[in-house]
């Protein structure tokens, strides 16, 4: 039996009128891809429900009942009603019976009807007819679900496998709906989460653009600043320094301004002969004066000359530039 399901989609998307049940109030309208994305769903669990029922008429306890007519399925048609939130799963059974030693064989039809109410597939109703060995025609329906059925008979066992298939199914397609929901709603976290790093960071990026293009230009300010006491200190140190055996200072001076944190060091080296002389000063922040803070540490210097070089520039360094105020 399995493969044996097959479908008939009805082209019902102009069939939008909610015609018999599951009408569903203040929907807002949607667009025709979403009307055949909607179809196509519904349509798609119909078959779902055909093919779980085809599963389980398979495993079912039927006896000498037997399938001789396969699980179809119908969307967008139910008894006389057409309408996208309609479907219609039939089968039918043979059952024997052996009269005076003959056996005999005898047909019992079932349609299922369902409507898509509140977003769901629901068994609205299991029309039965029989059709007799000695008859023409199949009698009238009667509905299955609403029938007092004796226990252990095959119609009670059809009834069952009705009931529990379809809910079982529609619990399933429920369930998938959910965790499609539930993914889609992380994407679409995950798509704003991302957008906003996104603008973060090019906000982070222009913000450290800024700040590299503040900071150069605090730099320049304050190395300006530097030069100005640099060259009046240079100009009055003269050519020697009396104790300093061997030094002769050429005139000319380098500066070199460094941001540490909110302070800026800076470093002066005065050119000389056998090497140049090169001390250090450091102010608090932007805008505050530079403070001489003394000779540079190492420079080759001796024990004495060090000394002697650090007192005289201790003296002609040390106290504020005028021209700095």
């Amino acid at each position: 039996m399995k493969g044996a399901v097959s479908g008939w989609r009805a082209a019902g998307l102009m069939l939008l009128a909610c015609v018999g049940v599951g009408c569903d109030r203040g929907v807002p309208a949607q667009s025709e891809s979403q009307l055949a994305a909607t179809e196509n769903r519904r349509s798609d669990e119909l078959e779902q429900i055909a093919s779980a029922l085809d599963a389980s008429l398979e495993a079912a306890e039927l006896g000498e009942w037997r399938v001789v007519e396969p699980v179809t399925f119908r969307h967008g048609v139910s008894a006389e009603t057409d309408s996208p939130l309609v479907g219609t799963i039939s089968f039918t059974c043979m059952f024997p019976i052996t009269i005076e030693g003959t056996e005999h064989e005898n047909l019992v039809r079932q349609h299922g009807r369902l409507v898509f109410h509140r977003d769901q597939w629901r068994l609205q109703q299991v029309g039965v007819s029989f059709k007799y060995f000695n008859e023409n025609d199949f009698t009238d329906e009667s509905d299955l679900l609403a029938a007092s059925l004796l226990d252990g008979g095959k119609l009670t066992v059809l009834k069952s496998v009705w009931a529990t298939t379809v809910r079982d199914t529609v619990e399933l397609q429920l369930a998938a709906r959910q965790l499609e929901r539930a993914e889609a709603e992380q994407a679409d976290e995950e798509a704003v989460a991302l957008k906003k790093a996104e603008a973060d960071a090019e906000a982070e990026a222009k913000r450290a653009k800024r700040d590299s293009l503040t900071e150069a230009a605090r730099l320049k300010v304050m190395a300006a600043r530097l030069t100005k006491i640099a060259q009046a200190a240079n100009s009055s140190l003269g050519a020697t320094i009396e104790g300093v055996d061997g030094l002769r200072l050429t005139g000319a001076v380098e500066v070199e301004v460094e941001l540490s944190e909110d302070s800026f060091r800076g470093r002066v080296s005065f050119a000389a002969m056998p090497r140049d002389v090169t001390v250090e000063y450091i102010s608090a922040r932007f805008g505050r004066p530079w403070v001489y803070e003394g000779l540079e540490a190492g420079g080759g210097w001796d024990g004495p000359s060090r000394q002697v070089l650090s007192a005289f520039l201790d003296r002609r360094l040390s106290e504020p530039a005028a021209d700095e105020e």
